[in-house]
């Protein structure tokens, strides 16, 4: 069956094997101390009020476009699931189309760059903020603010597996079925560091949570010593060429 014809919900089966699980699924390393511990069971609830919030605030559906605009960090992971969950397509801010977007999710709501047209999440990447601050300006939609009032779980309908997930300037699309289907293989807790583009480690993300796999994400300035690795079983560090 080719993959215009598939149709299916892509995150909830990601997601669904280790909603009860309590074993660690993400963890971040911040530059500034922080260190975050997601759960299988954790994450997913994230990932279902962001989901929640995407599609009552926003009416986010399949094929909107959305721009992700957040570097690599725990959260601008939970969005880009919680957008694919509606079967939109992320893009970066740099893409050619980023002009029509349906939403801009972004750390700098006043950005320039944002399309009057657009809509606005503004996302504060500090673990603990419960709002995005003074600078949010008139029109943004505040994640950290407005996140926690939704409701844990989310009901996804399905969605065309020939749906565009990822776009690219450049490159070939990537449909929500290439996206969740490649063959997972498990190799451990793998240790990546978030200057990475979120949307290059997305694939790589969502192939270890398939084969079972946490991954430790840590900021850049964060020391990577010994004990760190030690502590949290890592069995080797991701680059783009692994």
């Amino acid at each position: 069956m080719s993959n215009t014809l598939q149709s299916g919900t892509f995150v909830e089966n990601l997601l669904a094997p280790r909603r009860a699980s309590a074993s660690p699924w993400l963890t971040w390393y911040s530059a500034s101390g922080e260190r975050i511990e997601l759960s299988g069971r954790v994450f997913d609830n994230w990932v279902a009020k962001s989901a929640n919030l995407l599609g009552e605030v926003f009416d986010l559906e399949e094929d909107s476009l959305v721009v992700l605009d957040l570097p690599a960090h725990w959260k601008s992971l939970v969005v880009a699931l919680a957008a694919l969950h509606h079967g939109a397509t992320l893009v970066d801010a740099e893409h050619d189309d980023a002009q029509q977007a349906t939403l801009w999710v972004t750390a700098q709501p006043n950005d320039e760059r944002i399309p009057g047209s657009c809509e606005i999440l503004a996302v504060n990447p500090a673990a603990l903020a419960l709002s995005f601050g003074s600078d949010l300006g008139p029109v943004a939609e505040d994640f950290n603010a407005s996140v926690r009032s939704y409701g844990d779980q989310f009901y996804p309908s399905p969605v065309a597996g020939g749906a565009t997930a990822i776009a690219t300037n450049g490159g070939a699309p990537i449909s929500l079925a290439t996206l969740f289907g490649a063959e997972a293989k498990s190799q451990g807790t793998i240790l990546v560091r978030a200057e990475l583009p979120v949307l290059d480690l997305l694939p790589y993300a969502i192939g270890q949570w398939a084969a079972g796999d946490g991954i430790v994400l840590v900021e850049d300035g964060v020391e990577v010593t010994a004990r760190l690795r030690d502590g949290e079983r890592i069995s080797f560090d991701y680059s783009p060429q692994d």
